[in-house]
């Protein structure tokens, strides 16, 4: 009789462990088996525990069973998860779900930062995108010469070197690897323009950088950018002020914190700063924007002409008519104001 009860018990124990694995299996399975909802983007807070990420993860429909899956890193997985953003699937394990937590290998987060823009503007994108902390510790970097310095640039600031391109980051990436990866972006991009520019003085690099974020602001049609380079050298050669828009833009929006102008007023030329080229018949002390390829290569590989001036010619395509004398110019400037005043 005991014989018949210990074998009754012993196939009892012995489906109950079979059931109990089965059930373990199961809830072990990802909840879909097909990626047909995608990746979704998970976030670990700092100093999360482990239990309760386990929670979140059953209460967003990518695990099937919380407790198992917290017997399961108990007894079996301890797994050590690290904060940050993820990409994960309702189609993965939870196993394979807690490695990807514990890899740091963080969800990648897409920027492109436009042509153009100054070090301040490319700090709000990064920022919004959450892709940095800290908009006053990402500038705090971009004007520290000690910084500057140990990225290869003699220089008391990285405006002008954050290469304009897209990008992908983590979420919450410290503001000195983003600016390096930026920099080193740059420099690969100047050696393909121009190899050789290593070979500059400290002042003739700098020249080149300032004229190429002033081109930047001013071309609008690529095969025009060389010759507008052009023009600025040759007034730079001759002692005369550069006289672009650009820069009193920049003192307005950069320097006064004013909006963007709608249109610039004689009043504005002769505002009083060391970027307003109108005011100044040297070149601005730094950059006034982060040029991209067709600006850089424009002031490292100008046109050759002898033109001094350009003038809009057509609004609409952003053209210009360039000229070599005052008059020329004077004669375009006024073709194009009767040609805006007849529309």
């Amino acid at each position: 009789m005991a014989k018949k009860i210990f074998l009754v018990l012993l196939s009892v124990f012995c489906i109950f462990l079979i059931a109990s694995a089965f059930y373990i299996y199961r809830n072990m399975q990802p909840v879909e088996q097909d990626q047909s909802g995608g990746n979704v983007s998970f976030v670990v807070e700092k100093g999360e525990s482990l239990f309760s990420v386990i929670d979140r993860l059953y209460d967003s429909d990518l695990i099937r069973n919380n407790t198992v899956v917290k017997l399961y890193v108990k007894f079996i997985y301890p797994a050590a998860i690290k904060n940050g953003t993820y990409s994960v699937s309702s189609a993965m394990t939870p196993v394979e779900i807690l490695k990807v937590l514990e890899s740091g290998v963080q969800e990648l987060v897409k920027v492109t930062i436009p042509e153009g823009l100054t070090s301040r503007q490319i700090a709000e994108i990064l920022k919004d995108a959450e892709v940095i902390n800290s908009e006053d510790e990402f500038l705090s970097l971009v004007h520290s010469a000690d910084f500057a310095s140990s990225l290869g640039v003699d220089s008391e600031t990285l405006e002008g070197y954050l290469y304009p391109d897209t990008y992908r980051f983590q979420q919450g990436f410290p503001s000195e690897k983003v600016i390096s990866h930026l920099v080193k972006t740059f420099f690969h991009t100047l050696k393909e323009i121009y190899p050789y520019y290593d070979e500059f003085t400290k002042e003739k690099m700098e020249e080149k950088i300032i004229l190429a974020s002033i081109v930047e602001k001013e071309y609008r049609v690529d095969g025009e950018a060389p010759v507008i380079a052009s023009v600025f050298y040759n007034r730079l050669n001759i002692g005369m002020p550069l006289q672009s828009c650009a820069t009193v833009i920049y003192v307005i929006t950069e320097e006064l914190g004013k909006k963007h102008p709608v249109r610039i007023f004689e009043s504005d030329l002769k505002l009083e700063s060391p970027f307003n080229t109108y005011y100044n018949s040297s070149l601005p002390p730094a950059p006034i924007a982060n040029p991209g390829y067709v600006a850089l290569n424009a002031a490292f590989n100008p046109a050759q002409t002898e033109y001094l001036f350009f003038v809009v010619e057509d609004p609409v395509k952003g053209t210009h008519t360039f000229t070599s004398t005052l008059s020329d110019h004077n004669k375009a400037r006024q073709l194009y104001l009767e040609g805006f005043r007849s529309k």
